[in-house]
Order: structure tokens, then sequence, then C-alpha cells
């Protein structure tokens, strides 16, 4: 890999995962959303903002004749999603582009897929105290882009018919409601993650199709009781 930055090395399950030591690493939202989302077989699947490719590694080990193209804007996220690619041997299903999603013709032809899966950052740019490290910045803030560039992008990239599933703060569930009807990507079926009976929603798993009616099947719950990321950690230098 280009550049020189501290990474950690960390297991889910049988994969192997790179990923910064500071600043931005995934959560246990993408997890949830890589559970939530169910391609069909030999579906064509875009993982919008993949940052270092743990949704699109958990998708591919999950449903293995799908392929999947990982979109992320930050140079180093992008090469390490593409040595996790490498180091898991998931070459042959999954590729990566580094490049801003709002740019998305440049990279791909539209309607090219049955699949989008999306964490966009969601809180506006100037709200709140920015995190200093860019990477995690950029991931939690709309400064990048924000869910309306995201929802443009899958727009663009999902034929008639194709469906997009994201996760987003429950608190927001009516602003992602609005934007992805305005996009034309009706919700069709949702649920939300609790950190506990008794507790408010956190985040909201939406999963939305393009040119659909507007019929949504709501989930039964999912608590977070219990919920926790498992393996080894080990910190390298890249």
């Amino acid at each position: 890999m280009a550049g020189s930055f501290e990474y950690t090395q960390d297991r889910i399950g049988s994969l192997t995962l790179l990923q910064p030591a500071r600043g931005y690493r995934f959560s246990i939202d993408s997890l949830l959303l890589a559970e939530f989302a169910a391609p069909k077989k030999y579906d064509h699947i875009l993982d919008l903002g993949c940052g270092c490719g743990v949704i699109s590694l958990l998708i591919a080990q999950k449903f293995p004749n799908t392929q999947i193209v990982g979109i992320e804007i930050q140079e180093e996220l992008a090469q390490l999603a593409e040595k996790n690619v490498e180091i898991n041997q998931m070459e042959e299903c999954i590729s990566i582009i580094q490049g801003d999603l709002k740019d998305i013709k440049k990279y791909i032809k539209a309607g090219e897929f049955d699949y989008v899966i999306s964490n966009p950052p969601f809180r506006p740019a100037q709200s709140g105290r920015i995190c200093p490290d860019r990477g995690e910045a950029i991931a939690r803030h709309e400064i990048a882009a924000g869910l309306e560039s995201f929802l443009d992008a899958a727009r663009y990239a999902l034929h008639p018919g194709g469906r997009l599933s994201v996760i987003y703060p429950a608190e927001m569930t009516a602003k992602l409601i609005k934007a992805m009807c305005g996009k034309k990507i009706e919700p069709k079926r949702m649920g939300f993650i609790h950190p506990s009976k008794g507790k408010n929603a956190r985040m909201v798993l939406v999963e939305g199709c393009k040119d659909a009616g507007t019929e949504v099947k709501v989930l039964p719950p999912i608590f977070l009781d219990g919920h926790h990321l498992q393996g080894g950690r080990q910190t390298s230098q890249g």
C-alpha cells in the first residue's frame, strides 16, 4: 500500500480485516447492515462509501455468487479495502474504486446494479464538534457527500426494480424516508435497532426499491443486548 499509516489486523469470524488504528473504524452498524441486506443470487452489488470494505466482504461471504463493487473517496481506506479483498482471496467477486460517488457516472453505467448498500454519513457538516481525524469526520459528517448525494448515486446505479439498503439514526427516520421517496426509491422493508428492551431505537434499517409501490413491511425490533465484536487485534504499520 502507498503511504505509511498505522492500522490494526482484526478478525470477524473467518475474515481478516485491516482498518485504521485511529480515526474511523467499522462499528456494529456495519455488521447489522450486512446481516439485513438481502441480495438475490447472482446480483451485481454496489457498496457506496465502502470504507475498508467490511460490508462488501461480509456480503461476499454470505452470498458467494454475487459480484460487488465498492466505491470509497478516501485513498487510504480504499487501499485498505483492496488489501482486505486480497488477503481474504475475494478478488474474483469484489473490486474497489477509489473515487467520489458524486462522480459516479465516471465509474459505472446507469442501471448497472441490482442492489446498492450504504452506511452514509448523517451529521450535517457544521453540526456539533467535528472529529479532529479527517477520515472519521468524513465518515460521520456530510463533508464529502450527504444523504442526497448517496441517494442520487444509488438511483443512478440501480435498474428499475433494483433495491437499496441503508442504516441511519432512528431519530432521522423521517428525513431518510422523505429523501428516499423524493428519489423514487420507495421503502419496502424496515426495522429498528434498540440498545435493549424498553430503550428507544438508536438506528433504523431500510430497504427501498427503485420505482416501486408504497407498501412497506415493518420487521420485529432488533435488540443489541449481548452483541459485541469478536476477534483479536494486532497493530501493524502500512
